[in-house]
């Protein structure tokens, strides 16, 4: 099964050293998409505006997969 490593930038670049097997486009997919909400969610908590940017790589270290989410909250 391929290995994807998901890379994280908030700011700061945090690479993926472990990875995790996924087995399809599909698969991969969806776990980008649930890692990226969960962080959001965790970013939002402390800022009024956050970016995060989430890059996949194979194991190749080929960038496969880019997510941007930008949250500006407006309290009032």
């Amino acid at each position: 099964m391929p290995r994807y490593y998901f890379d994280i930038n908030d700011g700061t670049d945090l690479k993926d050293e472990v990875g995790r097997e996924i087995q399809d486009p599909l698969a991969l997919r969806r776990e980008a998409l649930r890692v990226m909400t969960s962080l959001m969610a965790a970013e939002a908590e402390d800022s009024q505006d956050c970016t995060l940017v989430l890059t996949v790589r194979n194991g190749d270290g080929d960038g496969v997969m880019t997510i941007r989410l930008v949250c500006q909250i407006d309290d009032g």
